[in-house]
């Protein structure tokens, strides 16, 4: 299994735009990719991401299929003018044996 962490800063007085985006289109349109986030973090205070959220994929060629898709490009454009700093980040889950 890999992780698929995306973070991002919803910029300056764009914050329930960027909200609203994220739960009315982005994450439906990776749902129907195959991609559904597991998770949701705010962060309050510190120099982390504002937002990072995560989910699972069965395989590096799943990710590699949703997040090198034109789909995915036409989604992710539309954070553009709503958050700063966005980022996707693919990592091999740690073996729990």
């Amino acid at each position: 299994m890999y992780k698929v962490v995306i973070s991002y800063d919803m910029q300056k007085g764009k914050e329930q735009e960027c909200q609203d985006y994220l739960v009315n289109k982005l994450a439906p349109g990776l749902a129907r990719m195959g991609f559904q986030f597991s998770d949701v973090w705010y962060t309050v205070w510190g120099s982390s991401p504002e937002i990072l959220g995560g989910g699972e994929v069965e395989s590096l060629d799943k990710a590699r299929e949703i997040f090198e898709s034109t789909a995915w490009t036409r989604l992710s454009a539309g954070m553009d003018d709503l958050a700063d700093n966005f980022k996707v980040r693919v990592v091999r889950e740690a073996d729990a044996n």
